[in-house]
């Protein structure tokens, strides 16, 4: 590895100065494709990650709300919304298995049964 950067070394002293300043404006352009291509797929990565998120609160919303289109998942989200931001807190100490399986609400810190 060393005797390989030895010898860059030593080629890029024989080349001219215009040489070597265009093979580095070429690498810092391969470079910067690279970057571009990297941002492009990270970007396409949370894309996607959004998308399901997305997708699987709107299936939970429409299994527990039996919701049918666009129309009424809003106007049950919208009725709900001052609901949940004073309770918020309170609702996600639920223990949803739990509370599945006793078919009542169980939170975590309390483990006794209340309602909201």
């Amino acid at each position: 590895m060393y005797n390989r950067h030895r010898e860059r070394f030593f080629e890029l002293a024989k080349k001219t100065e215009e040489e070597r300043l265009r093979e580095l404006d070429e690498q810092i352009e391969k470079i910067k494709a690279r970057k571009q291509q990297l941002e492009s797929q990270m970007r396409e990565k949370e894309r996607k990650a959004r998308t399901k998120r997305l997708i699987e609160v709107g299936a939970i919303f429409e299994k527990y709300f039996d919701i049918v289109g666009e129309d009424q998942a809003e106007q049950i989200a919208y009725g709900m919304k001052e609901l949940v931001e004073k309770h918020k807190e309170k609702l996600l100490d639920i223990d949803v298995e739990k509370s599945k399986e006793a078919d009542k609400i169980i939170y975590k810190t309390n483990k006794k049964e209340q309602t909201i």
